[in-house]
């Protein structure tokens, strides 16, 4: 007995032991095979004390086309952006940082995470590029410091694209404003159950992530959740976005929004246009993040977006 009882604690310590890795295997050369696809590399470079982790079209020959920034959102990573960035590749020069306090940019409790911290810090990302100006592409979080930089250094900003950004009071609650309501934070979770709801809330269709993968993103978000609290806090502290200034916006913005935004409800979409003279389109089938769920019409709705205002702008 005793030897059955040890060659199941040698099968139950395996199974504990691989599961994860393999996971992290699987995860690791998925992204290895999008970036080489969508031919990017990861750099650093150093902005303003910060070393932050870039992924970037690889080659100097791409340095002609135009530029394009990708922005994640709060508890997000740059690795979001794979699908959409490989369709993008042959037109743009593309960056997609980590955003300090996430991804492989790390944390600090020095750096500060306000949402005009991170649009001044993306706009010396740009310059420190040699460029000058860049198309914004941002998503949740990221779509509010898009939306902040649109304003507050349009110089730096040719266009942007908001996908279900934060910022805006929405006239809905989602399935989040819910949870907060009962002081509940989806965000700051300790188990992996707790990581498949918030996914669940974050997107309403694909893509299909395997569940060992999904163990694996549930670990890393676990093991960050302190940090994500400071991140989050300085957020929060960011307050809404400040609507009289807003209106006075004149970078061409184009909003997209998920039907089945679980995060942040697709009715914000309303206080959005009544302050801000943009263009703007629903997504129904979607959720929280149009570019991983529908990259390719996402990508479509970009390419009319920015080849309209270069046909307004020579006119």
């Amino acid at each position: 007995m005793w030897i059955l009882l040890a060659f199941l604690a040698l099968l139950g310590f395996l199974y504990w032991y691989t599961y994860p890795r393999l996971g992290e295997i699987l995860l690791a050369a998925y992204v290895k095979r999008a970036m080489q696809q969508a031919r990017l590399v990861r750099r650093r470079y150093s902005i303003n004390g910060i070393s932050l982790s870039v992924l970037e079209t690889e080659g100097s020959r791409n340095r002609h086309k135009p530029l394009m920034m990708m922005v994640h959102g709060f508890a997000g990573d740059n690795n979001i952006w794979l699908s959409l960035a490989n369709l993008f590749k042959d037109e743009y020069h593309i960056v997609i940082p980590d955003l300090p306090g996430h991804g492989q940019t790390g944390f600090s409790t020095e750096w500060h995470y306000k949402v005009s911290d991170h649009g001044k810090l993306l706009t010396a990302l740009i310059w420190r590029l040699g460029y000058q100006k860049a198309t914004l592409v941002g998503n949740s979080m990221g779509g509010y410091i898009t939306a902040w930089m649109a304003k507050h250094q349009s110089s730096a900003v040719s266009s942007s694209v908001l996908l279900c950004p934060a910022g805006m009071p929405a006239n809905k609650k989602s399935r989040l404003d819910a949870m907060l309501d009962k002081g509940q934070n989806p965000f700051f979770i300790t188990r992996r159950r707790g990581y498949y709801r918030l996914l669940s809330m974050a997107m309403a269709s694909g893509p299909y992530i395997p569940r060992i993968v999904k163990d694996v993103l549930a670990d890393q978000h676990i093991a960050r959740v302190n940090e994500y609290q400071q991140v989050f806090d300085d957020f929060v502290a960011s307050g809404y976005i400040n609507e009289k200034e807003l209106a006075t916006t004149s970078t061409p913005v184009l909003i997209i929004w998920g039907g089945k935004d679980g995060l942040l409800d697709v009715s914000a979409l309303d206080n959005w246009l009544a302050c801000l003279h943009c263009d703007w389109e629903i997504f129904h089938d979607v959720g929280h993040m149009p570019m991983a769920e529908a990259p390719a019409r996402t990508y479509q709705r970009i390419q009319n977006f920015v080849h309209s205002n270069k046909i307004r702008q020579a006119a």
